[in-house]
């Protein structure tokens, strides 16, 4: 289920790329800038053939004349990755920007652009790798200015891209005392997790996390002196490829709280203009399509006049409002010419020779198959109605781009106009009146063309996004979506069109209705689609071209769910209509939109959306999903009927990503349910029973019923306001970071960290079914442990030989490597292999039930140790990576020896462990200490999965006091 491909809007369309790459190493930026130069490396990207070699000055320094970009990898990612947006940038500027003829950006400059190479470091699996990475990049920035010292008006600051949690570095950058102000004021990030942490298995990167919004919070949103001056003229735009990101859950990537609209906002790639693809988390440096949209706008935002090397922040935004949002959004509508725009065309008419339309009722409709006798060009008005309390908004769809207003030939154009009285004699008048005029029609107007939307084909020669997509075989349509506010500064909308059209398949066609008649209600809240089985509507047969179904039930990322379209009677024939019904399934904030073509053909649509996420902020009035059918009108046509249901299959797909962390806490959980019933088993019977029969006790009978009630009561519970507040008062992983409570509780904003991080009470199954997941892997865990110990006892043997004969000698090695050179995660390690050890020895000799007590008490540790290893792993791997790069100094972090000491100590008593000792004096306080720390793996695991260490580090030292408290009483 979930590596099935994905069906329509959510399957992969990127195209295959080609480029000839080259990178000059910057030996120049060595140990003399930064400790870290021995580790991390700078290159330039130059396009072979393309790129000019920087030219040498007389002492022997680089001039280079482009815009400096720097590229940040990813997790364990190349400074190659840098290659394909580098040579798109290269070809385009080269090719289209350089002749005097363009009409691109006149200020627009060759992008130099710089990649690092982190010998791809792990930088999600440990926190000061990030911090090391983001130290470096800042004397980086500006040792890459300094490169430009030679040249005139040279560059303060550089643009940055940045992939996955490259995109995070550089927001950490920022935040950092070695941060030269002014020197970045663009930020783009690519699959970057800026909501939350992918991984939370290392303290540190947790507490970066938080300190780091809090910074971007205070820069935004209070008088913090230094946050504020460096984050003010900063943008940050957040793209992220969907559902198709594998690696970690796209909600992840939303700005959310921590920048306003002013200066970013977050993106999907299934919805920027002639990209229309779900992108995975590798493939979004690469896409082709993706990668042609980048480039243009790096290239659109570039002022090579300026110090910055880029636009004003409002003219940047705007740049990226029109080039990356579909522009039906209001965000982007702001700074349409429709708003802006001033009325500089004034036309005279003669009102007998144009076409007078109405709201409602068939509106425009021009075909190329019509073939009219005439050539003359089409003038078509509609008038805007103005009547109280009623508004009216325009859509508009055609086949062919929209021309700028020519009066000698209005080939395809459109005009917003307002009446000027007859009589009002103004200059440069469009006269298209003649002798024989005996009304006349004056406008002012606005030539608004520019507004046009590209939006994906749709008709029988089109069978996915990829074929209207760059490169691809068919034209987009354009269209055009105007609203009330718009509509209400106008009194006409002009729009003319050749009426002989060559192409047979052009149309264009229009209308304009009222609000209330475009807006529709499917559904009324989640429960509807719960337990009524879903939602349905009919559609009229005179609905108007673009109509709005609002879902108010449906806002949740971990449901999907299934659209079905329906004509009651036979549908209109394919050959009647100029082009097939589509739909826009859309969100705002982060801006997600998602294209579903040939509706008629592909009646059965699979809905996916990114709206409220687990453990993720979002708004408190946010938005639900909404579905943009646009369909053509035809005498005869029949109503069409909408019906929307969750599809639970499909949903379980979902479950994966958000809630792949939930695995380690849940067999903490199971396991330690298990060492409670062990425990209370062995202090009244001095019997300590077998694993398998304790875990056969917990699910079943009184057990098994208190585990599923809690489950399910835990998830309403958990989205009360004062119970979140008091789960964050006790939390001690809060308790030692203010920053994160403080973000958790914001006024306009909620963030639900808690259990599954649900907003949705209905769905509390969930937590049953990732108990079971859990279940499964403990039960699965302990028959592969068993079978391990039964086949490898001659090797495990050996290495007890050898742990006998050296015990004292490798003890002090591992406990003097910690604060010297390793992190305690590796002596965790090594305490895990001589627990499997002491399990080994107990099997070989087991003859009596003192042994079988010991061997069960034994496996349960280890059955614990096992799976509070994957919280150990990530740091060990980086420590590891480290000494492969020939990193050669001790490691930057866990060197805490408390961490470690008691469970090092509690691991070799175990190995001397003869008899299980008794658990009568401290047997109350170590159950309810089992309580505490089962109760935070089911309300904190997931989120603050680093502390289930520390907790069993605890838990090892109030063994230890009943050894030694058992000991003591022997004597």
């Amino acid at each position: 289920l979930y590596t099935r491909a994905l069906p329509g809007a959510d399957s992969p369309g990127c195209r295959p790329v080609w480029m000839y790459p080259s990178y000059a190493r910057i030996t120049g930026f060595d140990e003399t800038h930064t400790k870290f130069a021995s580790k991390y490396s700078l290159y330039l990207y130059r396009e072979q053939g393309v790129d000019r070699i920087p030219e040498e000055s007389p002492d022997r320094e680089f001039k280079l004349d482009g815009v400096p970009v720097l590229f940040i990898p990813g997790n364990a990612g190349s400074y190659r990755q840098a290659r394909s947006v580098a040579s798109e940038s290269a070809n385009l500027y080269f090719d289209e920007y350089t002749h005097e003829w363009s009409h691109l950006n006149p200020t627009a400059r060759n992008l130099d652009v710089f990649t690092a190479d982190f010998n791809e470091d792990f930088t999600a699996f440990h926190g000061r790798t990030m911090l090391d990475q983001a130290e470096y990049l800042n004397e980086a920035v500006k040792f890459i200015l300094d490169l430009y010292a030679v040249t005139p008006n040279p560059p303060k600051s550089v643009i940055v891209v940045g992939h996955s949690m490259g995109g995070v570095v550089s927001r950490i950058m920022v935040s950092l005392p070695n941060f030269l102000p002014e020197s970045i004021n663009t930020i783009i990030t690519l699959a970057s997790p800026h909501a939350a942490a992918p991984l939370t298995f290392d303290g540190d990167l947790l507490r970066i996390y938080s300190a780091v919004d809090r910074f971007w919070y205070d820069g935004y949103h209070s008088n913090s002196s230094i946050a504020t001056s460096r984050l003010s003229n900063l943008s940050l735009i957040s793209i992220t490829g969907g559902l198709l990101d594998s690696t970690l859950p796209a909600d992840y990537t939303t700005l959310g709280y921590l920048v306003p609209p002013t200066n970013g906002f977050t993106v999907y790639t299934t919805g920027i203009p002639l990209v229309w693809t779900p992108i995975d988390h590798l493939a979004i440096v690469w896409c082709s399509q993706l990668r042609r949209k980048l480039a243009r706008v790096l290239l659109e935002i570039v002022d090579v006049n300026l110090p910055s090397r880029t636009l004003s922040l409002p003219r940047r935004m705007s740049v990226f409002k029109q080039h990356l949002l579909t522009g039906f959004e209001d965000y982007a509508s702001q700074d349409s010419i429709a708003q802006t725009g001033e009325h500089n065309i004034n036309i005279k008419l003669d009102r007998q020779q144009i076409e007078i339309l109405g709201a409602g009722g068939a509106g425009l409709k021009l075909y190329g198959k019509d073939k009219p006798d005439s050539s003359e060009s089409k003038m078509s008005l509609f008038q805007i109605p103005k009547k109280d309390g009623e508004n009216f908004e325009f859509s508009l769809l055609s086949s062919a781009p929209l021309s700028p207003w020519d009066p000698s030939n209005p080939n395809l154009s459109i005009l917003l106009c307002s009446n000027v009285p007859n009589g009002d004699h103004r200059e440069g008048v469009d006269d298209f009146t003649s002798e024989n005029t005996n009304e006349t029609l004056q406008l002012s107007c606005v030539d608004i063309h520019q507004d046009a939307r590209i939006v994906p084909r749709s008709n029988s020669d089109s069978n996915s996004l990829m074929d209207s997509s760059f490169d691809g075989e068919k034209s987009p349509f354009h269209a055009f979506k105007l609203s009330a506010k718009i509509l209400s500064k106008y009194d006409l909308i002009l729009i003319a069109a050749q009426k002989q059209n060559k192409d047979e398949d052009f149309f264009i066609v229009g209308d304009v209705f009222k609000t209330e008649e475009l807006e529709y209600k499917l559904g009324t809240n989640m429960f509807t689609l719960f337990a009524r089985g879903g939602a349905e509507l009919s559609l009229p047969s005179d609905r108007p071209l673009a109509v709005n179904l609002n879902i108010p039930g449906a806002w949740s990322s971990i449901l999907a769910y299934h659209l079905k379209v329906r004509y009651p009677k036979d549908g209109p024939a394919s050959e009647a209509t100029p082009f097939r019904s589509f739909i826009r399934q859309w969100i705002e904030d982060p801006y997600e939109s998602k294209w579903h073509l040939n509706v008629e053909d592909n009646s059965d649509l699979s809905i996916v959306m990114h709206g409220v996420a687990p453990f993720v902020p979002f708004k408190l009035k946010h938005q639900s999903l909404n579905i943009e059918l646009w369909s053509s009108k035809i005498e005869g046509d029949s109503p069409m009927e909408i019906t929307i249901r969750i599809d639970f299959v499909k949903s379980l797909r979902l479950l994966v990503l958000r809630y792949r962390l939930a695995i380690v806490a849940g067999c903490v959980l199971i396991v330690l349910l298990v060492m409670l019933i062990q425990v209370k088993i062995y202090a009244n019977t001095s019997r300590y029973p077998n694993f398998m029969h304790a875990l056969g006790l917990l699910n079943s009978g009184k057990s098994l019923l208190i585990i599923l009630a809690v489950l399910v009561l835990l998830n309403p519970l958990m989205n009360f306001g004062s119970i979140q507040l008091f789960m964050n008062l006790i939390d001690p992983v809060v308790l030692r970071d203010s920053n994160e409570i403080n973000l958790s509780l914001h006024k306009d904003f909620k963030i639900n960290s808690f259990y599954l991080g649900l907003e949705e009470i209905w769905l509390w199954p969930i937590g049953i079914v990732l108990y079971l997941m859990a279940l499964f892997l403990v039960f699965t865990s302990y028959q592969v442990l068993i079978l391990i110990n039964n086949r490898q006892v001659g090797s495990i043997s050996k290495l007890a030989q050898v742990w006998s004969r050296r015990r004292i000698i490798m003890i002090a090695l591992l406990l003097l490597a910690i604060p010297v050179y390793a992190p305690y995660q590796f002596v965790y390690i090594a305490c895990f292999i001589i627990q499997i050890i002491t399990a080994v020895k107990l099997l070989l000799k087991s003859n009596g039930s003192s042994d079988a007590n010991v061997f069960n008490y034994q496996m349960t540790i280890l059955m614990l140790m096992l799976w509070i290893l994957p919280v150990n792993v990530p740091i060990l791997i980086v420590f590891a990576h480290n000494i492969a790069v020939n990193w050669r100094t001790p490691f930057s972090s866990h060197h805490n020896f408390l961490s470690i000491i008691p469970i090092f100590f509690l691991i070799e008593r175990n190995s001397v462990m003869k008899k299980l000792p008794k658990f009568s004096n401290g047997v109350v306080t170590i159950r309810w200490f089992m309580v505490y720390f089962i109760f935070y793996c089911i309300v904190y695991g997931i989120r603050h999965t680093f502390w289930i260490h520390h907790l069993f580090n605890v838990m090892s030292c109030l063994l230890l006091r009943i050894y030694y408290e058992n000991e003591v009483d022997e004597e």
